[in-house]
């Protein structure tokens, strides 16, 4: 076990946040969360010096510098020493030197989407919320509130629609209530709960259920297109970068770190909503990978398809590249493609100042993976 501590002045400048690192060993599968990993966390990352428990051995780690006056050296393995670097360079608006030059050759950043580059996961969870609640088992208009909305968009931020659904599902059924394209067939939700609905539905410039039943709008058949559809919608106008990407991103290019996107999400959502959030000068179209579009069946994280993918395109040995995730099956996903490093960001609206530390600690639980390892 080692226990040290950091002086950590973070390229993202988020405050408040906290910021949870793995350094995982090699041939560590895990099914969802990482086993083997260091976690820090901060109030403020803004030069403070922050305490990091390491929880597990890494056999990669070599060396760890506590540097003082604000600067970073995590020399765990080429990997830890790259980030450390950008860091330091990116506090002093230092040029690389030659060995950092072309140690930046050999590696690459690769992104989650929603709530890591993009601040999208608060919009198109909420989308998510408002689609689902006249479906949800039991419930009355008076459940539907912002605070009850804000728990499941923290409940369900990284995961697939598709798994929300069959969420609803299994609850409706338990319930002995018909299945949602049964009662949506039939438009038989109730419309107290719609009028409720129909509120926030206005609120993402979506056309209401008074106006679809009334033939206004045209409604989709298919309640998973509908969803897709109007959260791409939404998030055309809504989308934005969380704050501190573009300065990142030019440090990255700057010192000649390649990046690349690997999410779950589809397309066209996440290109549309990297041009809404003024990304694509760094993520044009073959460096977003989407482990539902790109895949057939879809490939969602916690599966690491698209980690692989993304390395695979960008020349980088995963062992030799950086995730950066907001989620435990983003985590998961990154562990179990063996990628290097893996920084797990909760800078991201959809996670509030009150569970920055616990949502943290949740990304660095540690859990078997399935086949026991």
């Amino acid at each position: 076990m080692l226990s040290t501590a950091f002086s950590l002045k973070s390229s993202f400048k988020v405050s408040p946040q906290a910021i949870a690192v793995q350094k995982r060993p090699t041939g560590t599968p895990v099914s969802c969360k990482a086993r083997h990993c260091a976690s820090l966390s901060s109030r403020s990352l803004s030069g403070r010096q922050v305490h990091v428990p390491t929880t597990a051995r890494c056999h990669r780690l070599r060396r760890v510098a506590h540097t003082a006056g604000g600067g970073i050296v995590m020399a765990a393995s080429d990997t830890i020493d790259l980030l450390g670097s950008v860091m330091a360079a990116e506090k002093s608006g230092l040029s690389p030197s030659g060995d950092l030059a072309a140690a930046c050759k050999n590696v690459a950043v690769l992104f989650d989407f929603d709530g890591t580059l993009g601040d999208t996961e608060t919009p198109a969870m909420e989308v998510a919320y408002w689609e689902l609640a006249p479906y949800f088992a039991g419930t009355t208009p008076a459940d539907h509130t912002q605070t009850n909305c804000n728990e499941f968009i923290r409940d369900n931020a990284g995961k697939a629609f598709e798994h929300m659904v069959e969420v609803v599902e299994e609850a409706r059924a338990k319930a002995g209530l018909p299945s949602i394209s049964e009662l949506k067939a039939s438009k038989s939700e109730d419309p107290a709960v719609l009028a409720v609905v129909d509120v926030a539905r206005a609120k993402f410039g979506l056309p209401t259920f008074k106006a679809l039943r009334s033939g206004e709008a045209k409604e989709q058949a298919d309640f998973l297109t509908m969803q897709k559809d109007e959260t791409v919608e939404a998030l055309a106008t809504l989308a934005k970068a969380c704050t501190g990407v573009h300065a990142t991103l030019e440090t990255l290019i700057a010192l000649g770190v390649r990046s690349a996107i690997a999410t779950t999400s589809g397309k066209p959502r996440v290109p549309v909503s990297v041009v809404a959030a003024e990304l694509t000068k760094y993520f044009p179209a073959e460096k977003i990978h989407s482990g539902e579009s790109d895949f057939t069946p879809p490939r969602f994280k916690p599966d690491p398809a698209v980690y692989l993918l993304a390395a695979k395109t960008e020349k980088v040995d995963p062992a030799d590249a950086i995730a950066v995730e907001d989620s435990a099956s983003g985590v998961g996903s990154a562990s179990n493609a063996a990628i290097g490093l893996i920084v797990g960001y909760v800078g991201g609206s959809h996670i509030g100042a009150e569970v920055t530390d616990s949502h943290a600690r949740m990304l660095m639980a540690g859990t078997p993976a399935d086949n026991g390892g």
